[in-house]
């Protein structure tokens, strides 16, 4: 669900429009657009403190077969939610699973991959070292 989540809204929607044939569901909630309040913690330890808000789109869905699907992603990104919602009800279904691990999820985690490394190298080339030269006595 990360990798759908975390996904370009573009590259997803892409991938959507090529898949078929495309499940039959029904929207159950949403997709609607709320905040979240994040908490975090110093160093991962301590007392927790309120960091700040953040938008999320969240949408639950219905497939035809029954299975549940929900997903929540950063932004104002509805038509995202709603796909991702879809296709985590159509990976509960274990004859599926295989074929939309390598359809979707697969070639997105690549996508995100590839993208990291670009920013990681971007950031890099940035880099400033700094040293401390100590005086003898």
């Amino acid at each position: 669900m990360s990798v759908l989540a975390e996904a370009d809204s573009e590259d997803l929607q892409s991938f959507w429009e090529r898949y078929e044939p495309k499940p039959a569901y029904a929207v159950v909630h949403g997709p609607e657009v709320g905040l979240l309040m994040i908490q975090a913690r110093i160093g991962g330890e301590g007392e927790r403190f309120y960091v700040g808000e953040a938008t999320v789109t969240r949408c639950s869905v219905r497939v035809r077969e029954g299975r549940l699907g929900t997903a929540m992603v950063l932004g104002r990104r509805p038509r995202h939610a709603e796909i991702a919602a879809v296709l985590d009800a159509q990976l509960q279904d274990p004859r599926k699973r295989e074929h939309l691990m390598a359809t979707f999820v697969d070639p997105l985690w690549r996508r995100k991959q590839e993208a990291e490394r670009r920013e990681a190298g971007r950031v890099a080339s940035t880099r400033v070292e700094f040293m401390t030269l100590v005086r003898g006595e």
